[in-house]
């Protein structure tokens, strides 16, 4: 039977009769010998037995032939396809095969992910192995993707509703506060409130199917398994990853950053080697490099500022050198709203050998990102601001990059194979997600994603652009206020501002009073506000549910305050 005809015969079936016939096929598999099952042929990675060996010919080009077994019969199905595939194929034509495209016609995709533990991906990996080594090929791509996977993030192809509609798809936002009145809520760069469509998958998923991830057969555990990578795809669309592969969920972006300085850099910083940073960074993009750089003897360099907070680029070849190993830099401010050249920095970085990691966190929810065609080595965002659950996060990171750095935790998943002394990891992303999962979260991040992509992010930058440019000009107004950074056209949906005489606490206690919820301190960028020569500001950040009346609100809060 061709594989052609597995594709066929499977494509009629639902999951259970799938399963059926994976049964099925492992009856007409031969068993192979005593010789081939012993333990220096076991496939590692698998959490039933599975035994490989291949015989590389000598013919020009070199074909390869292929045995294997299982002690579990659906690991024998899986391997009657497998060998079905490639048993016999030259080497070169089994690195040609599109692996993942099959199952996917198969129905069978789920076997094939590298977070799953059945070991099919592993089986992959060790055939695609033994054909590179037969033709000398120095680089595997271990698993392809299928799912249309241009490196284009994604499209507003058809936004389906209307900005100026999103309030209402807010229940926190359409009940009174105790006090009766209505809130204004302009603190979404801190975190931002969720629709009713999150709220509702996350109730479904526990009222319906919940379950840990990646450890059951049953319903409950393959559904949750298959919901969690729809929702590792739907993030790769949206930042134009090349391969699901390249993306690792985490509790949020400082757990994301933390993890590239512990995994990417104890294994590749050294001492002398540079780390290039600005002073508008968050701690969380700031702190993790200085103990690095500490620990590893390395060098902090600064890109220095303009006097309106944007990167002063004059000053780069000064700071970025042929020492320098990485670039960390945000992609907006989270105090300034400065959106930063992220294309440009990436380039300056790989023409001296660096890589670069972009703190996504406020960027990626107001405007486009393709980490493929920006070149970014490295981005980390958080789901809680992209209008998605809390404790959820996302890593991006090449491929090259991932394979190559170590573990960041070590726990339940993350493995290949344990022994007493010794332990092997698995591939990306499951060598980055140890442990549990935030299942009903990540989960929830799906709907947070199409909740964002029924607008459009053209729609909602033109909606935060109106939002930005009417606050501008209508806190100019008020005596004594100065606003921080750029102009709006240089800038994100956030205005940060002091007022002579009137400390940020004070102004964001008699702010809550009349229902208008900014932020007030120093935000988590203490050498930014040292060299705005302030102590504290007080910051309103806007999203796709605020409306001009909400800054109106905001103005008449202010002048209410500082009025007497």
């Amino acid at each position: 039977m061709s594989i052609e005809d597995l594709i066929e015969e499977f494509s009629e079936l639902d999951d259970r009769e799938r399963g059926e016939l994976l049964i099925d096929l492992s009856r007409d598999l031969p068993r192979a010998g005593s010789e081939i099952m012993v333990d220096r042929n076991l496939v590692p990675g698998c959490q039933s037995r599975v035994w490989l060996v291949a015989d590389v010919s000598q013919d020009d080009p070199p074909a390869i032939d292929l045995v294997a077994d299982s002690d579990s019969e659906i690991v024998r199905g899986l391997i009657s396809i497998l060998l079905t595939m490639y048993s016999g194929r030259s080497a070169a034509g089994i690195l040609n095969i599109d692996s993942t495209a099959i199952f996917d016609d198969l129905g069978l995709k789920r076997y094939i992910s590298p977070t799953r533990r059945n070991g099919l991906h592993s089986m992959v990996s060790r055939i695609r192995e033994i054909a590179s080594g037969a033709v000398g090929e120095t680089r595997i791509d271990v698993v392809e993707q299928t799912e249309a996977q241009s490196a284009t993030a994604a499209t507003d192809e058809q936004p389906t509703r209307d900005v100026p509609a999103a309030k209402a798809d807010f229940p926190i936002l359409n009940k009174p506060l105790p006090s009766g009145g209505q809130v204004v809520y302009l603190d979404s760069a801190s975190s931002a409130q969720k629709p009713a469509i999150v709220i509702e998958k996350e109730r479904e998923v526990l009222e319906n199917y919940y379950a840990n991830a990646f450890r059951g057969r049953y319903y409950f555990g393959s559904r949750v398994d298959d919901e969690i990578e729809a929702t590792r795809e739907r993030v790769r669309s949206l930042i134009g990853a090349e391969s699901t592969d390249e993306i690792v969920f985490t509790s949020g972006t400082t757990m994301s950053i933390n993890l590239v300085a512990s995994a990417w850099g104890r294994r590749y910083l050294g001492p002398g080697d540079e780390l290039l940073l600005n002073e508008m960074e968050h701690h969380a993009n700031l702190v993790p490099w200085q103990k690095l750089a500490a620990e590893r003897r390395a060098t902090l360099r600064f890109l220095p500022l303009t006097h309106d907070g944007q990167l002063d680029l004059s000053g780069l070849d000064e700071v970025l050198t042929s020492r320098t190993r990485l670039v960390a830099v945000t992609g907006m401010s989270n105090v300034l709203g400065t959106i930063n050249p992220i294309d440009e920095l990436a380039r300056r970085a790989h023409e001296v050998g660096a890589l670069i990691l972009v703190d996504g966190a406020q960027s990626v929810p107001h405007q486009r990102v393709n980490v493929s065609a920006g070149r970014i080595d490295f981005l980390a965002f958080s789901g809680h601001k992209l209008f998605g659950p809390g404790g959820t996060g996302v890593l991006y990171g090449r491929r090259d990059h991932l394979e190559s750095m170590d573990p960041f935790l070590c726990g339940g998943h993350m493995i290949e194979h344990v022994s007493r002394e010794h332990s092997t990891f698995a591939a990306p992303p499951a060598k980055f997600e140890a442990g549990t999962l935030p299942i009903v979260q990540i989960i929830g991040l799906r709907a947070a994603i199409d909740y964002v992509q029924s607008f459009g992010f053209d729609a909602i930058g033109r909606h935060e652009q109106r939002l930005l440019e009417y606050a501008h000009r209508q806190l100019a107004t008020v005596p004594g206020l100065r606003i921080y950074g750029p102009a709006p056209e240089n800038k994100g949906a956030i205005v940060s501002f002091s007022i002579d005489g009137v400390s940020a606490e004070d102004l964001a206690f008699h702010l809550d009073q009349r229902g208008v919820f900014t932020r007030h301190g120093h935000h988590c960028t203490m050498p930014l506000h040292d060299f705005l020569g302030v102590p504290s500001t007080t910051r309103a950040s806007f999203a796709l549910y605020n409306t001009l009346d909400d800054v109106d609100a905001l103005v008449a809060a202010i002048c209410d305050a500082t009025s007497g």
